[in-house]
């Protein structure tokens, strides 16, 4: 007779025993296995369950490894995320200030002086272009502390897939490793994104600078062409979706890993990567929003509050007081959710490589090496 079912990876019988305890009585009375020297049940009770089963994973499975990260390694995840944009923002924050310099100074002088000549415009051209500069290095600072965050993120979601947790200095030793190649990808990424957004856009404004005349034709163009454009960005970024994640797990390189991910979304493999990333930086981009919106309503009232306070001549205190907040309540939201994306982007990739590379055998002879029973490997 055998049992229904053994500690996996286990080399013993089958078989009941004849005699003894681990057979229960013959009564139906308790089987007394608690203090059976048998391994086998109890090794697969105290088994931890993993951030996602190794098997090709369903939708539900995918968004409950994005969370479930939170409850396994939620000091480790936080910890690395708020280190990581702490230092980001607070770079940002200077750059944002320094933008806001020449603004605030010209504010001042036409509060100073309100009989200045109303032809003055509170925004120079230098003014503009700082501003636009101070974004765009916004924009470069967010993208190198995503990078960093999502190469930490997915060694981790993959350590606590595969049952071979990472520690904190081994995942800082991975960053450190990895942060160059993963900022280069991010880079090839965002100019491949940028470029075929802008290609069909500027096509698509062409007639209307050619004919100088507004009407359905040029107008249409415009359309058309910021359409193909975002439709083209998308797909880029699908395509290259699992590049970073095949930079952590595979160790391919920067070019490597973009010819990776573009081998591992060929065909049909896309539509399912397409839809679940899209769903994932959906609820992502909500919540983002959701968080960083409460900081910026406590933002905006400040700013009123500080103004009815000082009928109107604490004007610039309160911009920095709004812009101080708004930057805070980014800070937080990224903190919070950054693990939430991260993980599960790692097990998209890790869908994308069981379902089609048969990866989960590989997956689960490392997880039943790092299984033990008492200590006992």
């Amino acid at each position: 007779m055998s049992t229904g079912w053994i500690a996996p990876g286990s080399t013993e019988s089958t078989d009941l025993p004849s005699t003894g305890r681990a057979a229960g009585p013959p009564d139906g009375g308790p089987s007394g296995n608690e203090g059976s020297s048998t391994p086998g049940p109890r090794r697969e009770l105290v088994q931890d369950m993993p951030l996602f089963p190794l098997r090709p994973l369903g939708l539900g499975e995918v968004l409950g490894a994005a969370v479930r990260i939170y409850r396994l390694r939620s000091r480790t995840v936080l910890g690395l995320a708020a280190i990581v944009y702490g230092i980001a923002f607070a770079i940002m924050m200077f750059t944002t200030g320094a933008g806001m310099i020449p603004f605030i100074g010209d504010m001042q002088a036409m509060m100073d002086d309100p009989t200045a000549s109303s032809s003055a415009s509170v925004f120079s051209g230098s003014d503009l272009v700082l501003t636009i500069g101070s974004s765009a290095i916004t924009g470069v600072i967010t993208m190198i502390a995503a990078s960093l965050v999502t190469v930490a993120l997915t060694a981790v979601s993959i350590g606590e897939a595969t049952g071979r947790s990472l520690t904190g200095a081994e995942m800082w030793a991975r960053t450190r490793k990895l942060a160059v190649p993963a900022i280069c990808v991010s880079i090839v990424i965002g100019l491949l994104s940028l470029l075929l957004l802008a290609l069909p856009t500027a096509l698509g404004i062409l007639p209307i600078v050619l004919v100088q005349e507004p009407n359905a034709l040029t107008i249409g163009a415009i359309v058309v062409g910021l359409v193909i454009g975002v439709v083209a960005a998308i797909w880029i970024w699908a395509r290259t979706l699992l590049a970073i994640p095949a930079l952590v797990v595979e160790g391919t390189g920067i070019l490597g890993a973009l010819r990776r991910s573009f081998q591992m979304t060929r065909g049909r493999k896309l539509w399912r990567v397409l839809g679940v990333g899209v769903l994932l930086y959906a609820l992502y981009s909500i919540a983002l929003q959701v968080v960083a919106g409460v900081f910026s309503t406590v933002a905006v009232v400040a700013y009123v509050a500080i103004l009815l306070a000082t009928s109107g001549q604490a004007v610039i205190v309160g911009m920095i007081v709004l812009t101080v907040l708004t930057l805070v309540g980014s800070y937080v939201a990224y903190v919070m959710l950054s693990p939430f994306l991260c993980a599960g982007f790692a097990a998209v990739y890790a869908d994308s490589r069981m379902r089609h590379e048969a990866w989960d055998i590989e997956l689960t002879r490392r997880t039943r090496e790092s299984w033990s029973a008492d200590g006992v490997r």
